[in-house]
C-alpha cells in the first residue's frame, strides 16, 4: 500500500497517474490516519508537511519500508537525519521525468528489497539545470 501525501492537488493529480496503486490523501487525512496508527508501505510526502508533523509522528513515518520527499525546499535545509538512510529518498521540486521515473521505480521495490542503488539516490538528488531535458511543474 502506497500513500501519497502533498498540499498541492496538481502533485497529487500527477502521481494518481502515474502511481495508479497509490492512495492520494490531502495532508488533513493523512494526519487522520497517522494519528489512528494507521500506516502505507511506502510514503510520498511534502517536505514542509513532513517537517510539520510532530516529531513523534514523523520518526514513524520515517521508519516505514519507503518514503520519498518531494520537495521545491533547497536540500540542505533538511535536517540530515531526516534525509539520510536506506529507506528514504529526496526528489526535489521541480523535478524531471527521468527523476520522477527513478523515484516510481524505487517506490515500487518490495518493503524487503535492497536499499536504494546509488544510481536511484543520486538520480533523485542530483541538481537539474535548466536546459537538461522536460521538467515537471513546481508545486
Amino acid at each position: 500500500m502506497i500513500w501519497v501525501s502533498d498540499r498541492e492537488p496538481g502533485v497529487r493529480e500527477l502521481f494518481a497517474e502515474l502511481l495508479p496503486e497509490a492512495e492520494m490523501l490531502t495532508p488533513d487525512e493523512l494526519d487522520a490516519r497517522t494519528a489512528l496508527g494507521q500506516r502505507p508501505d511506502a510514503l510520498v510526502i511534502d517536505g514542509t508537511q513532513l517537517m510539520e508533523l510532530p516529531a513523534s509522528r514523523r520518526r514513524t513515518m520515517l521508519q516505514l519500508p519507503r518514503v520519498l520527499i518531494c520537495t521545491g525546499m533547497l536540500l540542505a535545509s533538511l535536517p540530515m537525519k531526516i534525509v539520510s538512510g536506506p529507506n528514504v529518498a529526496v526528489l526535489g521540486k521541480p523535478f524531471c521525468v527521468e527523476d520522477l521515473e527513478a523515484a516510481l521505480d524505487w517506490l515500487r521495490d518490495a518493503p524487503s528489497a535492497s536499499p536504494a542503488s546509488e544510481h536511484v539516490a543520486s538520480a533523485l538528488q542530483r541538481p537539474r539545470s535548466r536546459r537538461s531535458g522536460p521538467t515537471l511543474p513546481s508545486a
